[in-house]
């Protein structure tokens, strides 16, 4: 009885311990998803401006989009902590809209190689211009969750909005 009876107190640490881990991963991740984002950013943007070939960035957001693809799925088998749970989904829908920006500009690039297209088509441009907003306001938001998810403490409100940024800020 005397083994049975006595229960060792659960250690305060151990949620630190996951929460360390989860910061971890999470910021490994997060830093290869926002380099990828901002390299197809500017590409798309190049691609706007007319200064990038659309045959050559299609190959490069093809590939940029399916690193991106590998990561979301990573992204979504982490466990985070409970509280946290609802900005990590919203990081997560921020991706996606992300990848709907580079999947918006791999169409203007099909676009361009159609045989019937006039030269001087606007309709690519149009493409590319909703992609880049798209990439660009998503990785925006994105690096807002992240700051938070990443400093958030146990027993704090879990919210990346503006006022809790200026009140993080003071």
């Amino acid at each position: 009885m005397g083994l049975l009876g006595k229960r060792r107190p659960k250690r305060p640490k151990v949620h630190g311990r996951e929460l360390q881990a989860y910061r971890r991963n999470l910021a490994d991740l997060t830093t290869m998803i926002d380099l990828e984002l901002a390299t197809l950013g500017d590409l798309v943007d190049a691609l706007r401006r007319r200064d990038a070939d659309p045959g050559e960035a299609l190959v490069d957001l093809q590939a940029g989009e399916e690193k991106l693809d590998l990561a979301a799925e990573s992204l979504r088998g982490m466990l985070a902590p409970e509280e946290l749970h609802g900005l990590h989904a919203e990081y997560e829908g921020s991706l996606e809209r992300a990848l709907r920006g580079i999947v918006t500009a791999e169409r203007g690039c099909g676009i361009t190689k159609m045989p019937y297209r006039p030269p001087d088509d606007e309709e690519p441009m149009i493409y590319w211009k909703r992609g880049h907003l798209n990439i660009l306001h998503a990785r925006l938001r994105m690096q807002e969750l992240v700051a938070t998810l990443l400093t958030w403490e146990p027993g704090m409100p879990a919210e990346a909005t503006v006022a809790a940024r200026l009140g993080r800020a003071r």
